[in-house]
């Protein structure tokens, strides 16, 4: 839930080596970009554009292919300018990322009066991070629930704190691209007068005809790597946590990712969710082996109580508070065995510029994106999947409960950016403008 490449070229022929890394719009797009999974896979920096047809009704292939291709060219090698590098993605095992460079929310979400740092400008650190020697381009993951303009970076969504086995709370960090922060910035968005000014909050919309990069969102959920944990499977960053006026350098490890892309064909946006392979088992599938939320011996040493699945852990929640139980996390919902195909492609592509490439331990979840975008009796667009969960982003929101399980959709349709409830186009960040003040 950092920035950018400028605009990118929606890949209609295969790369060269060469080709690896261009950074502007030449050409255009078609349908191999967004091709079901029975084509060749293709590892590529450059953005798809949007849908090379229909929107589909019940056929997520055409989906699950963007959302690789959408992963893969965010986590390209980047430049010091914030574009895309011409090495190849885990050539040299883990890399700094092309979206770890976007602009956090917290930065956006400025005190009144303020305005928002010109693009690229690096956060700076509060103080107690400084006083241990982090300095600026510090990467900072915050726990407050109001401080300014940051908001809690520990709790899910509706929900509570995911603690791992070591008894630490999984962080998130929300950042955006170049096009989303101008569009706020622009019209004032970060102010309630610029929210109540504007008409129709409608945020820039990739596609086909212009292949430039448009509105995108990244949510991302990190534990910190300790017992147990090989860093060399994660994609990890050494960076500072803060909890109230505390703060500590930590190494994180990717282990969750939502990726939210506004397209022509999809103004309800399409959103793509990433885990890491280890993160839980099934509920219904074999549990023994190395898992980064699960405990295949945990009654040997805990409650029984304390070893329900999903369960929400106790309150209070403080990352700094000793002696919490971890939560014992299982997928719901098994990955539906196309995507799983799809999985394996990109996993094995990936594995041929480096057999240890961290980048091959992800795998996508699944794609949730509107098939009826238009209908006037559903401005949700009858989301498909109807509903879509990451263990590590809605652990305790799993399953196909209404109105309750998580649907990516279905909850950001509910964000408004006003007390008079002006929809906020799919986006709880400037919901929180309103919050802050």
């Amino acid at each position: 839930m950092r920035i950018s490449k400028a605009a990118y070229m929606v890949g209609g022929a295969v790369l060269t080596a060469a080709a690896v890394g261009v950074a502007s719009f030449t050409g255009s797009p078609n349908a191999r970009d967004t091709a079901p999974t029975g084509e060749t896979v293709v590892l590529s920096s450059r953005l798809p554009a949007d849908m090379a047809v229909e929107n589909p009704v019940g056929d997520r292939s055409y989906y699950d292919t963007f959302s690789w291709k959408s992963f893969v060219a965010l986590s390209w090698p980047v430049r010091a300018d914030g574009q895309a590098d011409a090495q190849m993605i885990g050539a040299d095992g883990d890399n700094a990322t092309v979206w770890g460079t976007w602009m956090e929310d917290y930065q956006i979400l400025v005190a009144d009066g303020e305005r928002p740092p010109a693009w690229g400008t690096p956060a700076v650190p509060p103080p107690a991070c400084q006083a241990i020697g982090a300095a600026d381009k510090a990467r900072v993951l915050y726990h407050t629930t109001k401080a300014d303009a940051v908001v809690s970076s520990s709790l899910q969504a509706q929900a509570g704190p995911l603690i791992d086995l070591n008894a630490r709370y999984v962080r998130y960090e929300i950042a955006v691209n170049r096009p989303m922060y101008d569009y706020i910035v622009d019209n004032s968005l970060y102010t309630q007068a610029g929210l109540k000014a504007i008409g129709t909050i409608d945020f820039p919309a990739r596609s086909r005809a212009i292949g430039a990069e448009r509105a995108t969102m990244v949510k991302a959920a990190w534990k910190v790597l300790g017992d147990g944990d090989n860093p060399a499977r994660f994609h990890s960053i050494n960076a500072y946590v803060v909890n109230g006026d505390q703060c500590a350098r930590v190494q994180l490890g990717l282990v969750g990712m939502h990726i939210s892309t506004k397209t022509e064909s999809a103004p309800q946006w399409i959103w793509s969710t990433f885990e890491h392979v280890d993160n839980a088992p099934d509920a219904s599938a074999d549990k023994t082996g190395h898992y980064n939320f699960y405990d295949p011996d945990c009654l040997q040493s805990r409650s029984a109580e304390s070893c329900t699945p999903n369960a929400l852990p106790d309150t209070p929640w403080d990352p700094s508070r000793p002696g919490q139980v971890p939560v014992q996390v299982v997928r719901v919902t098994p990955v539906d065995a196309e995507t799983a195909a799809l999985n394996a492609k990109f996993q094995t592509e990936l594995k041929k510029a480096n057999p240890d490439t961290v980048w091959a331990n992800y795998m996508l979840i699944g794609t949730q994106y509107p098939q009826k975008p238009t209908d006037t009796t559903d401005p949700t667009g009858r989301p498909f999947p109807p509903y879509l969960a990451n263990t590590a982003i809605e652990t305790f929101m799993q399953g196909d409960t209404p109105m309750v399980s998580s649907s990516c959709i279905g909850c950001h349709n509910r964000a408004t950016a006003t007390p008079a409830a002006k929809p906020s186009d799919f986006t709880y960040i400037l919901s929180r403008v309103m919050a802050k003040e």
